[in-house]
């Protein structure tokens, strides 16, 4: 246990250590929701508050890149050579992939943490709503996560047809999913792809916990138990495939 807090601790440094990626992140937000937000929602009637269910899909979008960079820099680290040194460390594999996920988790929450109060803020939430849209939005990321780390084992063969992979599946559970229109909107060959979509779950689910009133939103109920599901999943799949996968890494 504490080799792995140990590896953390080095891997966090070396993430915050660039200030400016981190605070790219804060005005790529500020930019997409004060003024595209402000265009859009003055184009868009329904729902009647468009401006705020923006708000929450940009947050989930945001969460969803840090996490798909979170699982990216591990497969980047295996072809730069950082992984090898890691190797040769005394962690396990099971070990390792713990520890890319709470540097994952804790980049997440720097990054989307700043944005997510500044909404409450701006539509007088309570604060009891930010420790529960912070679960929300760290639950779908554990998730994302899980797949791009999974994934990891074809970019050992070829990187190529990793990073085509990751941007078609990004792309797919991003637009066909109700991150940035509601089921009300969609096309019906749309809306029946976006009821596989977990992250049509994991959208329905913070604006569930928001109050946000949108027709067509997903049951509470049913969005957790997806939620839970994927994430429990892609850490069960990660857990056997990442520990196999590095077995063909070699450490020095």
């Amino acid at each position: 246990m504490r080799e792995l807090f140990t590896l953390l601790g080095y891997e966090l440094r070396e993430t915050f250590d660039s200030i400016p990626w981190t605070v790219y992140f804060w005005f790529y937000f500020g930019f997409q929701y004060f003024v595209y937000g402000q265009l859009v929602s003055r184009l868009i009637l329904e729902p009647h508050d468009y401006y705020l269910y923006y708000g929450t899909g940009l947050l989930i979008i945001m969460t969803f890149n840090v996490a798909s960079w979170s699982g990216r820099r591990f497969v980047e680290g295996a072809h730069e050579g950082r992984l090898r040194y890691i190797l040769s460390l005394p962690i396990r594999r099971s070990g390792l992939f713990a520890e890319q996920l709470l540097l994952g988790l804790i980049a997440n929450l720097v990054r989307i943490g700043p944005p997510l109060v500044l909404v409450l803020w701006l539509n007088g939430m309570p604060p009891a709503v930010l420790l529960t849209s912070t679960a929300v939005l760290l639950s779908m990321s554990v998730g994302i996560m899980g797949i791009m780390i999974s994934l990891s084992f074809i970019a050992f063969k070829s990187f190529d047809i990793y990073s085509a992979i990751v941007a078609t599946t990004s792309a797919i559970l991003i637009r066909f999913s109700t991150i940035l229109y509601p089921f009300s909107y969609m096309p019906e060959a749309y809306e029946s792809v976006a009821r596989f979509n977990p992250l049509t779950y994991g959208a329905d689910l913070l604006r569930n916990v928001m109050s946000i009133d949108v027709s067509q939103l997903l049951s509470p109920g049913t969005a957790i138990v997806v939620v839970a599901a994927v994430g429990l999943a892609t850490l069960s799949l990660g857990m056997v495939l990442v520990p196999r996968t590095l077995e063909g890494v070699r450490s020095s």
